[in-house]
């Protein structure tokens, strides 16, 4: 009976790191992609962008590399993509896009 009680709480434990991951990702692309069509001193190139978008998520493992910084119709688009490892579940590849108008 300890077995599946133990499993059940660490599961439980995993999804909800990865669901909070999952919204810093997510916070750190939208906050990447305002910053490059709103504050162009600070963001003024994609890799710029991207490692701003990197320095707001504060993920371990989650750098400038991960991020793809595109001009789009909707303005600047910005990308993340992060693969999680739990305890018990099995690798998630956590992803996030966001889109700012720019002007």
């Amino acid at each position: 009976m300890l077995l599946p009680m133990l499993l059940l709480v660490c599961g439980t434990f995993d999804a909800g790191f990865a669901m909070l991951l999952e919204t810093k990702i997510t916070f750190a692309v939208e906050a990447a992609a305002k910053c490059g069509a709103v504050n162009t001193t600070l963001c003024a190139s994609p890799t710029e962008i991207a490692a701003y978008g990197a320095s707001v998520a504060a993920v371990s493992g989650l750098d400038a590399s991960r991020f793809v910084v595109t001009t789009a119709a909707c303005g600047i688009s910005v990308k993340a993509s992060y693969p999680y490892a739990g305890m018990v579940l099995p690798v998630v590849t956590l992803a996030a896009g966001a889109c700012y108008p720019t002007g």
